[in-house]
């Protein structure tokens, strides 16, 4: 279990990251987020050099040499290429003005479900690409810390953090993780169910910015967008022709009806399993959602009917991991020794 007891203090150099299987954010205490884009790395598999990452990885896709290849290092909140990810973080030191002379000290997000082999690899490869020291802190306690919550008081604080490669469900207290459950899976996943479904119902691919259209503009957790369409251009799979197709608010929510299921029953086993006098405080004080996923439409209705507690979803959810990442900076000199036990 994390214990955190902050304090104050700051250092110019010290780096708040938060690697995830969609998204990278970089924060320093004194200049906030300074980095927010997607976890592409851009490698030119002819002399291996890197081309680009985030953004620009993102822009060369299709439209370059074929020599160029655009990697994802992080699949289901963990690291699937230890060197991909070591220069990914090695290029955001650069933007952040992080030489290796620096040796910046980096705070860096985990999921709670990663393994020990997945936490040393994760530190390695900061370590790797520069930094001096690295400290771990579970998304769902930076998340808590992030929204303000008392984490450091004797009560319950209920927090879930939908990400696009893992999901997690926690209650903290007294500075730590005490009822928790995760799961690999996430926002991507949805995509994925949605991608597939256009595929075998209506014998089309669509690249994934629409399917990202498709899903803000038609899911539903609770079914409410039934009898809505959109009509997209797509490329039929048998004779690869563009088409145009209408996709329905019926096939999009069968779609994803079991990656939500399964959101459900994590925080619900999460709730279960937290001590009665701590449910209470739950009850009284709610649960926040956090993370791209939390802001699917009627998550948070289905979640409050399906566990009996109020659901909030936080202001600028994709953003609350950094946030409390970042307020760790300012105290990192009493939460160096506490942090590193996530590296279990």
């Amino acid at each position: 279990m994390t214990r955190v007891a902050l304090t104050s203090s700051s250092v110019a150099l010290d780096v708040a990251l938060d690697i995830g299987t969609a998204q990278t954010r970089l924060a320093t205490a004194d200049r906030g987020v300074i980095v927010d884009e997607p976890t592409l790395v851009a490698i030119d598999t002819s002399t291996g050099d890197v081309v680009d990452v985030g953004h620009g990885a993102r822009e060369v896709v299709g439209r370059t040499s074929r020599h160029v290849v655009v990697f994802r290092p992080f699949a289901q909140g963990t690291t699937v290429d230890f060197d991909v990810t070591a220069r990914l973080i090695a290029h955001l030191f650069e933007r952040a003005g992080v030489s290796k002379l620096s040796r910046a000290r980096v705070v860096m997000s985990v999921p709670s479900l990663a393994t020990a082999i997945e936490r040393r690899a994760l530190r390695q490869a900061a370590i790797q690409a520069g930094a001096r020291e690295v400290s771990l802190i579970e998304a769902p306690l930076a998340a808590a810390i992030g929204l303000g919550l008392p984490v450091q008081d004797p009560v319950g604080s209920a927090v879930t953090v939908l990400g696009a490669g893992a999901s997690e469900a926690a209650v903290i207290s007294l500075g730590g993780i005490v009822s928790a459950g995760a799961r690999r899976l996430g926002g991507n996943d949805i995509d994925a169910a949605i991608a597939t479904a256009l595929r075998t119902r209506l014998g089309v691919v669509v690249a994934p910015t629409t399917v990202e259209e498709i899903k803000c503009l038609l899911a539903s957790a609770r079914g409410r967008s039934l009898g809505m369409s959109q009509v997209v251009r797509a490329r039929s799979v048998d004779r690869g022709e563009l088409v145009e197709v209408e996709v329905t608010a019926e096939l999009v929510n069968a779609a994803l009806a079991d990656v939500i299921a399964a959101t459900v029953r994590m925080i619900q086993e999460c709730l279960a399993e937290t001590a009665p006098d701590l449910s209470q405080d739950v009850s009284a004080r709610g649960l926040t959602l956090v993370g791209g996923m939390a802001q699917l439409t009627d998550l948070d209705e289905l979640v409050a009917t399906s566990t009996g507690v109020e659901v909030a979803v936080a202001a600028h959810p994709d953003l609350v991991v950094i946030e409390g990442l970042r307020a760790c900076l300012e105290e990192l000199a009493s939460l160096h020794a506490l942090l590193r036990a996530a590296d279990r």
